[in-house]
């Protein structure tokens, strides 16, 4: 017969899921914390009159979007960081808690999200 083993059994309890960057989080920390504004009329308008320190883009915004956003961009004193989202301005505005599309969002304080590694990240 076999011997039964009275060890108790060792359970490896310091296994940590390191999770990734999760930007849908983080942009949901910086509308609470930070200064964020979403929309592609606001930015725009708030573009002319004070730079933004990073900008978010939906994968499908419009050419003439992006266009405007990359010529304010080079006649801006300070570069802005342009971001192109992973989904659709449907998944930016879930992202956003918003039940709407959200084509572009302008960040000029981070708050306490982690957005600002995006641009380490890109350069």
């Amino acid at each position: 017969m076999a011997k039964k083993n009275n060890k108790p059994m060792e359970i490896d309890l310091s296994r940590k899921k390191e999770k990734g960057f999760d930007i849908d989080v983080n942009i949901k920390v910086a509308l609470k914390t930070g200064k964020v504004v979403y929309g592609k009329n606001q930015v725009l308008k708030q573009l002319r009159e004070n730079p933004y320190k990073m900008l978010i883009v939906a994968n499908n915004c419009s050419e003439d979007i992006m266009n405007e956003l990359n010529h304010y961009n080079k006649i801006s004193k300070t570069n802005i960081h342009i971001h192109k989202y992973k989904g659709s301005s449907w998944d930016l505005g879930l992202a956003c808690a918003k039940p709407y599309m959200i084509s572009v969002i302008g960040i000029h304080n981070f708050g306490d999200s982690d957005l600002k590694s995006l641009i380490n990240r890109n350069n």
